[in-house]
């Protein structure tokens, strides 16, 4: 039996998570902008598959981008776009669906380990809090779908491991999808895999082939339909350079909202691996194994670390549980383990901090964003080409990409693409407007993630057209927009 003070501590955490959750999917509903640059960006390329059925690029012509996701995401947002759901609000659908299928497993594996609804509900009010899952819940990308459906492939195996139910391909199919929507979906059908070469050889070979050979079928039978542009797009064109003070900046971002769990983690580790719920400690180390890989590379965000926070908040409420925390805690045992409220108490206070902050900022930034498009209109009303680095007016006049500047910079640089078509064009000012977020003719911005186009693109722009208005918006940088110069005729 619990004690009413446990339970009260147990409902106030539920009921803050409800609320962040509530919020931040209120907030999610009600923007029309996007709220990182990457969403805008998906929103684009489902715009042109929808209109043009184009998916995955050849950089032989506009657009002069690639498509850096699996196909899934692309297609249930162009697919929902043809049926009248505006473009943004389709990824969020999507991404929130997902979400609460998260929160449903989490619940449903720690009953399936644990048999103790209060660790269930720690568990939820935990992933309610975690500002990676619930921020991160409600943008339109491909994460937090492929991780859905990579914890219902490891819940279907968890079953299987404590239960013997027969669901392992099913598991497997899962885990395809999860590949079809972020190629770097691996850390569950790896652990499923390993897990499963321990107990059952026959059984992992057979788990590792379904995965293998029909994801592997899908995606060379996907590439050639597309003349190879998919392998372009998604592998080649997609190793962004690998930068160390990344990795630094998401060990950072660990420690300030996820630390608490791993302390927590590693302080019941011994206990829970005597029992079945050391699978899940084997895909915790999977996910942090591939965000170790992913997390230097350029352009990549704090979203790389949601699966390894969804792990850590199961494998710290498996901790709890294996150390007896929740008994002790309700009879005010004063062991050592009852202090563990302190960190579950840090993990909420960090977390709620963060998750407030960037809720309020979302807020500010819709606003200024529907100011900033309302000075864009003029820019967008004219025929012709608009070269835009802002992504989130190209959604919002339903426009496509025709250069989107960091993917196109480092491409050239890397020599994968040549940069004269582009030149040339600004040259003859074959763009009616240029939407930069730098001044042609002020300072260049030395940050590498920065995006801009490459220098000699600046060079031709002060050359052939001017600055007409610099607009202020929700980014920290404002917007420069540029039209061409008009030349007299000789």
């Amino acid at each position: 039996m619990s004690s009413p003070l446990s339970r009260r501590i147990l409902i106030v955490a539920c009921t803050l998570a409800l609320v962040a959750v509530a919020a931040h999917v209120a907030v999610a509903l009600w923007a029309q902008s996007e709220f990182t640059q990457p969403e805008g960006i998906v929103a684009t390329h489902a715009f042109t598959l929808a209109t043009e059925g184009i998916l995955y690029y050849d950089l032989k012509d506009y657009p002069l981008t690639i498509c850096a996701y699996m196909p899934l995401i692309y297609g249930m947002i162009a697919g929902m776009f043809k049926i009248g759901v505006p473009l943004l609000l389709a990824g969020r659908l999507i991404n929130i669906v997902a979400m609460a299928t998260i929160f449903f497993l989490i619940w449903k594996l720690l009953l399936l380990y644990t048999n103790d609804r209060r660790c269930g509900w720690t568990g939820l009010a935990l992933a309610g809090i975690a500002q990676l899952l619930v921020g991160w819940g409600v943008i339109g990308r491909a994460d937090v779908p492929a991780i859905a459906l990579s914890l219902a492939a490891f819940y279907l195996y968890a079953r299987h491991s404590v239960l013997g139910e027969e669901g392992l391909d099913i598991a497997a199919a899962l885990s395809v999808l999860g590949l079809l929507f972020k190629q770097t979906a691996l850390a569950a059908p790896a652990a499923i895999f390993l897990l499963l070469a321990f107990s059952s050889p026959k059984r992992a070979l057979r788990f590792g082939l379904l995965v293998g050979g029909v994801g592997g079928a899908i995606v060379l039978g996907f590439n050639a339909m597309l003349n190879g542009r998919f392998f372009f797009n998604t592998v080649s064109s997609n190793l962004n350079p690998f930068a160390l003070f990344k990795l630094q900046l998401h060990f950072e971002y660990m420690l300030a909202t996820l630390s608490p769990l791993v302390v927590i983690s590693a302080l019941g580790a011994r206990h829970v691996f005597a029992t079945r719920g050391r699978d899940s400690l084997v895909y915790l180390l999977a996910a942090f194994a591939i965000l170790l890989a992913t997390a230097c590379k350029l352009g990549s965000d704090f979203n790389y670390q949601i699966e390894t926070a969804i792990l850590l908040i199961v494998c710290s409420c498996l901790s709890l549980h294996s150390l007896n925390f929740f008994d002790l805690y309700s009879r005010g045992s004063k062991s050592w383990v009852t202090m563990l409220i302190l960190p579950l108490a840090v993990f909420a206070v960090q977390n709620l901090r963060i998750s407030t902050t960037a809720l309020l900022e979302r807020i500010e930034g819709e606003q200024k964003f529907r100011m900033q498009l309302k000075e864009l209109e003029p820019f967008f009303a004219k025929p012709g080409q608009v070269l835009s680095a802002d992504s989130n007016s190209l959604v919002h006049f339903q426009r496509r990409i025709e250069v989107e500047p960091l993917i196109y910079r480092w491409l050239v640089d890397a020599g994968q693409l040549s940069d004269k078509r582009v030149l040339e064009d600004i040259r003859d000012g074959k763009f009616q407007s240029i939407l930069l977020f730098e001044d042609a003719f002020g300072p260049e911005n030395s940050d590498p993630e920065f995006p801009r186009l490459p220098k000699s693109h600046m060079d031709m722009i002060r050359s052939h057209y001017r600055l007409i208005k610099r607009l202020p918006g929700a980014y920290p940088f404002d917007l420069f927009a540029y039209q061409a110069i008009t030349y007299p005729k000789h």
